[in-house]
């Protein structure tokens, strides 16, 4: 639990405390899509999200999953050279969508290594999650000790999700997260600080939806831009203002204190590759922002779920 020395509930510390390790993420890539690119709800994604699903791209690169995999486990292999040392996390896109198939024939090849990596990880949108899909991912217990499922919230204002083209809800996200624990599914949930026409309190919004859907885990991330994204051109035209890193650390600082102390976070702030990277620019390394967020607890005195949110928990 958090404490004055460690205030933030991290992954690093939790899988520390359970597993006796880190575990590094090995991200992998079906090649598939989402409803907000097909055209099922809208074409070209997310305006921050890339034509790689904000993943690596490996499967336009014609990698193989079995490729993919062995170059993210000889990664985790320089951390952990025996034993348990990756987390299988199904990145990019929505993996749960159009269909189960391609995800199902990936879960059939990747579970010979459950014993390299304990833990699995599926991320999709809220509206692209199915009984049928809590199903195939709840049988995954059978071979890993964890079953993690990461939704994207990112805003709780409608207004916002119109602006941001994302073509979702709120209500969804919270179905979605029903769903997933019904089947004793770990939930992660996805936030994002500093999209256009986000209120000031939007992040604490959407840490308190969080909390009230009941996640295990969370995810903070700051908008940035990246190449081959509708926000690049509005970047460009100078149509978005972008959060300094001073901003950021003050809003998750904020937002760290009303999230439950019983929740993991997976993540204080997010990076992209610098090939990808366009803004903003000036921020320091991403350990660095992580520093300066678990200092700026300790000034205050504070700690993560020391204020309560409004919203109770459910789901």
């Amino acid at each position: 639990m958090p404490s004055a020395e460690h205030p933030v509930r991290t992954l690093g510390r939790d899988l520390m405390a359970r597993y006796g390790r880190r575990l590094r993420r090995v991200m992998l890539d079906l090649g598939l899509t989402c409803p907000n690119r097909d055209g099922a709800k809208g074409y070209g994604g997310c305006i921050y999200c890339d034509v790689s699903g904000s993943g690596t791209g490996a499967a336009r690169q014609r990698q193989s999953l079995e490729q993919q995999w062995q170059q993210g486990l000889a990664r985790a292999r320089k951390v952990n050279p025996q034993g348990p040392a990756a987390i299988l996390y199904f990145q990019s896109y929505s993996n749960t969508y159009p269909d189960l198939e391609p995800l199902q024939q990936a879960l059939a090849q990747m579970r010979r290594w459950a014993d390299c990596a304990p833990i699995l990880a599926v991320g999709t949108r809220p509206d692209c999650f199915s009984p049928e899909a809590a199903q195939l991912l709840a049988e995954q217990r059978e071979s890993f000790a964890e079953v993690w499922v990461e939704f994207g919230l990112e805003t709780t204002d409608a207004e916002v999700q119109r602006r941001i083209a994302r073509h979702d809800s709120l209500e969804s996200f919270h179905r979605a997260c029903v769903l997933a624990g019904e089947f004793g599914l770990k939930r992660i949930c996805h936030t994002m600080a500093g999209l256009p026409g986000e209120r000031p309190d939007g992040l604490l919004r959407q840490v308190e939806e969080a909390a009230r859907a009941g996640v295990e885990g969370i995810k903070f991330h700051q908008l940035m831009v990246l190449r081959r994204t509708q926000l690049a051109k509005m970047w460009v035209n100078n149509e978005v203002e972008l959060l300094s890193p001073d901003v950021y650390v003050r809003m998750v600082a904020d937002a760290l204190e009303l999230l439950p102390a019983s929740v993991v976070v997976h993540r204080l702030v997010a990076e992209a590759p610098p090939e990808e990277y366009l803004a903003p620019s000036g921020w320091p390394p991403r350990a660095k922002v992580h520093s300066m967020i678990e200092h700026e607890m300790q000034r205050r005195g504070s700690l993560q779920g020391i204020k309560k949110p409004q919203a109770e928990a459910c789901g």
